[in-house]
């Protein structure tokens, strides 16, 4: 479907989050987190304020019941430091708990523990099911220690892959 033809190409989403008081939670995401105050209402006594900022749209809402969970934020930047001065965790008034991580962090392999092994087809070892039904098996046990991967991939159906392209990072394919 194009997104022309598609209703929801315009829609947005927002994170609904309780507030404990605008005044006392819109700080917090305006100056610590650098958030841009999109609306807030009723104007006399604000109770609702919609934020958006690092790719997401909060609204918070302090006439929300206390049954409501307060979600968890990850923000994911492309200098933490320059957010937030530089701190990884924070708690917001309302009890919210922000997370700010890089955006695209370094691949870290781990030491390779290098190891012989020939692995055969006829070894009985269990097939499980990943991505998109397809069914995998491991080519090396142990990963040599976590730093390589080697699947057997088995396609069980023919026709259309129920997936989505993915994109990896990987110091060998």
């Amino acid at each position: 479907m194009d997104s022309l033809d598609n209703p929801l190409a315009e829609a947005r989403a927002e994170i609904l989050v309780p507030s404990v008081g605008i005044r006392e939670d819109m700080p917090f995401f305006t100056k610590r987190l650098g958030f841009r105050l999109d609306q807030i209402f009723p104007a006399d006594d604000p109770t609702v304020a919609v934020l958006s900022g690092h790719g997401v749209r909060v609204r918070l809402d302090s006439g929300l019941g206390s049954d409501v969970p307060v979600p968890s934020l990850r923000l994911l930047v492309e200098d933490p430091s320059l957010v937030a001065d530089g701190e990884s965790e924070l708690v917001a008034p309302n009890g919210m708990r922000v997370e700010i991580d890089r955006r695209d962090p370094e691949m870290v392999t781990p030491p390779t523990r290098h190891n012989y092994i020939v692995r055969r087809l006829a070894d009985q070892a269990p097939w499980v099911i990943g991505r998109a039904g397809m069914h995998y098996r491991d080519l090396i046990p142990d990963r040599l220690g976590g730093s390589i991967i080697a699947s057997h991939i088995r396609i069980p159906t023919a026709g259309r892959c129920p997936t989505w392209c993915i994109t990896i990072r990987s110091g060998f394919s």
